[in-house]
């Protein structure tokens, strides 16, 4: 499980914190919205990199709806 929070969104790009277990540290994850190429802008190096992969997949989502909430939580077993 982890929270997510948007910290930038324009026509090119979408930006995402991500709060592995809903906790202090957090990684930063960005996309480019037209291209889709993503960018690992901070990571989170006491968490596994499924946190990581986790927010990609929901961020690839949210721009393929067109709709970025402010925030969000993930969860997955």
């Amino acid at each position: 499980m982890e929270y997510l929070e948007l910290e930038l969104l324009t026509d090119k790009i979408v930006c995402y914190r991500y709060y592995p277990e809903g906790g202090g540290e957090y990684g930063i994850v960005s996309l480019m919205r037209k291209t889709g190429k993503v960018i690992y802008d901070k990571d989170c190096p006491d968490f596994a990199s499924m946190y990581r992969s986790q927010a990609v997949f929901r961020i690839i989502d949210y721009n393929e709806t067109g709709e970025f909430p402010k925030k969000a939580t993930v969860m997955w077993y």
